[in-house]
């Protein structure tokens, strides 16, 4: 636990504010927020609070904790985002995963 909160304080002191918003959002328990905060396709486009979309790359990896999920624009610019499972319902972990594998196989 000191170790996980060690790593938060340094990404805070590292990362810029609104990367760091972001991170912290994904990283509490969604009991305590909305799920319209995120949407995603079968096509693996994402939106995060109403934000620019974003396409799931085929960079993105499943893991025993959650889906790390790397994101490419139009223009070129990624970004990565960790979503925990305990986060999600088992039908929107199966979802998830359902569309890394696809993006992963498909391109």
């Amino acid at each position: 636990m000191a170790a996980l909160l060690g790593f938060i304080i340094f990404l805070t002191c590292q990362a810029p504010a609104s990367l760091v918003s972001q991170w912290l959002m994904l990283f509490t328990s969604s009991k305590d927020k909305t799920t319209t905060n995120f949407v995603l396709s079968d096509t693996g486009e994402c939106q995060f609070h109403h934000q620019k979309v974003l396409q799931i790359s085929a960079n993105s990896q499943i893991n025993l904790w959650g889906y790390w999920l790397v994101f490419t624009r139009r223009d070129a610019v990624t970004a990565q985002h960790f979503i925990f499972k305990d986060s999600l319902s088992s039908k929107d972990q199966a979802r998830l995963a359902r569309t890394i594998l696809r993006v992963k196989s498909y391109g």
